[in-house]
């Protein structure tokens, strides 16, 4: 039998566990992560015959858009136990979540085509671009602080729109990516690979690219 729900308090040692099996997490993290945004009412999980196989964080948050601060909710730690995929559990969890808030539902998809297939619109794009291969790591040339990674980002999507991010958003990504920060640009690295990337003018591209290389 398939049970899906919202979590309870007392399910959060499974929750923690099934996370940790499926992203291999490393667990000071995990654990700092449970600790600041654990919140059981927007966890919502599947059971098979009584045993957690899948289930998603559905964060609360907020984004701003034409200048004005809106609710959303931000899904991460989508996971399935490796035993229960392929059994149509993460749509029924992506359904339940939908149905469950009046307000827009978000997240960074590692699977685009199947988050589409489940009603999600793609609203960015993916820009690659080659570079030399880097043989050392560069270190930023200034002191990665929140305020003014924050800075960056609100100024460079402020006429598009933007996921907020308090000093705890900014403590994950900092500590889960090499983050450059060159004057008023920055680069989160991920496996050799740029996965977020912002300058607010031409010449600090420039420098961020360079320092990329």
């Amino acid at each position: 039998m398939i049970e899906v729900r919202r979590s309870r308090r007392a399910e959060r040692d499974e929750l923690y566990e099934l996370w940790a099996r499926v992203f291999d997490e490393d667990r000071a993290w995990l654990r700092r992560f449970f600790t600041l945004r654990y919140s059981p009412e927007d966890i919502f999980i599947a059971r098979i015959d009584g045993v957690l196989a899948s289930a998603l964080h559905a964060l609360p948050a907020s984004y701003v858009q034409g200048g004005r601060v809106r609710p959303c909710s931000y899904i991460v730690g989508a996971a399935t136990d490796e035993a229960f995929r392929r059994r149509g559990l993460m749509g029924l969890l992506l359904k339940e979540t939908s149905a469950s808030y009046e307000h827009p539902i978000t997240l960074f998809p590692a699977v685009r085509t199947f988050y589409e297939a489940h009603g999600y619109t793609t609203t960015s794009s993916l820009l690659s671009f080659s570079l030399p291969e880097r043989t050392t790591s560069h270190a930023s040339s200034l002191p990665v602080k929140w305020e003014s990674l924050d800075h960056i980002y609100r100024t460079a999507n402020e006429s598009g729109g933007y996921l907020v991010r308090d000093e705890a958003a900014w403590e994950f990504l900092t500590s889960g990516y090499e983050t450059i920060l060159v004057e008023d640009d920055y680069a989160f690295i991920s496996e050799g690979k740029a996965v977020e990337a912002f300058a607010l003018k031409a010449e600090g591209a420039e420098r961020l690219i360079d320092a990329l290389s």
